[in-house]
């Protein structure tokens, strides 16, 4: 699941080493949901103790999973070279068996039908990904690294407090939203402070 984990770490130090050489000002961040997920409409979830993570399925004729059918989760938080990383876990609550395959749209957000505060996470690793099959009360996750707003200057973030976070599962139009209120956003889109990886078993 961390396999790339490192790399995140030196993605991380890269960013921050970037925004302390060249501040940009800063500007209000669209309202708009992510490009690659473009209706706004939520559904609040709370995290769940899922069960054994879902293996990859070869040949199935299985839906994808719907964003109705799934809660998400922030897990598993680690602290390293000025972001944290957690584990988007998301867990099929259907009663049928379904499938997720790709990156989830991530952002943070005023409210569960807030505006969005900042640039959407950046997608890493698609080429990685492979399809996962859930089945009922299974879960599976995405790696989502954050960087930590107070590491850049004032001028190229615009810092803001945020609600939670707005989540697109793959090939999903409609969202869910996590409640993470000690998060800090940049109003500057041009500030990237998030990444995530495809859902993996």
């Amino acid at each position: 699941m961390r396999s790339w984990l490192s790399a995140l770490t030196v993605a991380a130090l890269g960013i921050l080493m970037a925004a302390c050489g060249s501040a940009t000002p800063a500007h209000h961040a669209p309202t708009s949901p992510p490009t690659h997920a473009p209706s706004p409409s939520s559904t609040s979830s709370v995290g769940v103790t899922g069960s054994a993570s879902a293996t990859p399925s070869a040949g199935s004729a299985l839906t994808s999973c719907t964003t109705s059918g799934l809660t998400a989760a922030l897990v598993n938080a680690q602290g390293t070279a000025g972001s944290v990383i957690y584990d988007l876990k998301f867990t099929n609550v259907s009663s049928g068996s379904c499938t997720l395959l790709g990156n989830p749209g991530v952002s943070m957000v005023t409210g569960p039908a807030g505006a969005q505060v900042g640039a959407a996470a950046t997608l890493v690793n698609s080429a990685s990904a492979s399809t996962v099959t859930l089945s009922p009360g299974q879960s599976a996750s995405a790696v989502l690294q954050i960087v930590e707003a107070g590491n850049y200057p004032a001028s190229s973030c615009g810092m803001e407090s945020v609600a939670g976070l707005r989540v697109y599962p793959p090939s999903q139009t409609s969202a869910i939203f996590i409640p993470a209120s000690s998060l800090q956003g940049c109003r500057n889109s041009s500030t990237k402070l998030m990444q995530v990886g495809p859902v993996q078993s």
